[in-house]
């Protein structure tokens, strides 16, 4: 016998017993429906200053340390004199444009190459008119969020205002919370950047084939391209949605490197990912997709103290966070965590402040005769958890925003196994919940 399957996904919103598709709950992004971003810090004020490390020498020196090597080996070289300058400032945006408005994820900060540490205020602004559709996967029309992130290393701290603690996903709270986490461990210190998940990432692993424009100033800028495969790690983890064909089509960058060979400019055209992203029902709403970069000030000190050291509380994710799947009947969670998703939450008592109650975990298992990939899980989770909210007490659908409705997240597989008879099984676990603020 063999079988095969594919993956499903969960986080639909239903009413009653049979509910209308709404926002994918459970989906690691930028923002979710049960996990909006709050108002947040811009870059800490500075109580004490980080030496920087000075520049590698004069301009003639640190360009001719890039210039002068071979065409293809002059960004990776450009890399190392970026890091070499010990210390940036830094902005990274990707706009995502649709025939009714765009949508702006903007992050800015600074980072000490040296110590391996970063500091940014990440904002996404969505236009009133953004597609309801599209909008599911990032953020509510008409709206403007903020929230802070820190690196040190391989650990990243989030934190929604400057009233709260920071929290702090270590390797061992990713790895025990799981694949929500990767919308920040994906910002973790890199190879390139103290803050990764920019172009600054993909600057290196493109080579210059090309001759380079020389400017009047001295800097270079140059044309190149990037497998689309390649370029889809800049997107939200949240929009990754395992699709393996991404297009044949090459991303297309233009990268400027400033008179001493370092990082000053990036820019790509990121419309050939929208191939994949739309094989899977992702951003359909979505024609246009752009993503730049740009770095200066090197060299200067760095005006901020990290988490810890700035009088601010530091909290452990892997204790004070766990997965919504783990919630009994009843509890209640809080969607503060900074990834965007309701998969992981702060269990808290439903007396206090919280943005979720669970009112069942299901399970999702069916069998059919024949081949019928059409089958999804999230159908037969829909109708169970609809069910379940029937049977709720009042005072739990009365909690929920808005009144009368329901959530579900989870993830289902369909396995098709061919022997003496073909059969197709739906498995899941699921996650019924109410939204309530």
């Amino acid at each position: 016998m063999k079988t095969a399957g594919h993956a499903g996904r969960g986080g639909h919103v239903g009413r009653g017993r049979r509910g209308a598709h709404g926002a994918r709950a459970g989906r690691a992004g930028l923002a979710g429906r049960g996990a909006r971003w709050t108002a947040a810090l811009t870059l800490l004020p500075a109580l004490l200053g980080t030496a920087a490390c000075g520049s590698t020498g004069t301009g003639a020196e640190a360009g001719e340390a890039v210039y002068g090597r071979p065409l293809a080996e002059q960004f990776r070289a450009a890399t190392d004199a970026t890091r070499q300058a010990g210390t940036a400032r830094f902005t990274s945006t990707l706009t995502y444009g649709t025939a009714a408005g765009e949508a702006v994820q903007s992050t800015k900060g600074r980072q000490d190459y040296a110590a391996g540490t970063a500091l940014a205020t990440l904002s996404l602004a969505v236009d009133k008119d953004f597609p309801e559709s599209s909008a599911a996967f990032l953020g509510q029309p008409g709206t403007t969020a903020e929230h802070t992130l820190a690196t040190a290393a391989d650990d990243v701290y989030f934190r929604n205002d400057a009233r709260s603690d920071w929290l702090r996903y270590t390797p061992a709270a990713v790895t025990g919370l799981g694949e929500p986490t990767s919308a920040l461990s994906a910002h973790a210190a890199g190879d390139a950047a103290p803050y990764s998940g920019t172009l600054a990432d993909l600057v290196p692993r493109t080579v210059p084939r090309q001759a380079l424009q020389r400017n009047a100033d001295g800097s270079r800028t140059y044309r190149v391209t990037a497998l689309a495969e390649a370029a889809a790690d800049l997107l939200p983890p949240g929009l990754h949605t395992g699709e393996s064909d991404w297009g044949a089509e090459p991303v297309r960058l233009t990268v400027r490197l400033d008179t001493e060979g370092r990082l000053a400019e990036a820019t790509a055209d990121l419309g050939p990912i929208l191939t994949g992203l739309h094989k899977s029902k992702v951003l359909t709403g979505v024609t246009s997709l752009r993503a730049s970069y740009a770095a200066g000030a090197y060299g200067d000190p760095v005006p901020y103290r990290l988490p810890g050291k700035d009088g601010a509380g530091v909290e452990d994710a892997g204790t004070v966070l766990a997965p919504v799947a783990s919630l009994k009947r009843g509890r209640c969670g809080a969607t503060d965590t900074g990834l965007g998703t309701v998969a992981v939450v702060r269990p808290v008592d439903c007396a206090e402040r919280h943005d979720i109650r669970v009112f069942a975990q299901t399970a999702v298992d069916r069998t059919f005769p024949g081949e019928q990939t059409a089958k999804d899980g999230n159908d037969f989770a829909e109708e169970q958890c609809g069910r379940a909210y029937a049977a709720a007490p009042r005072e739990w659908q009365r909690d929920g925003r808005p009144a009368g409705r329901f959530a579900f997240t989870g993830s289902s597989s369909v396995n098709v196994s061919v022997g003496e008879t073909t059969q197709t099984s739906v498995t899941g676990e699921f996650t019924c919940y109410v939204v309530t603020s």
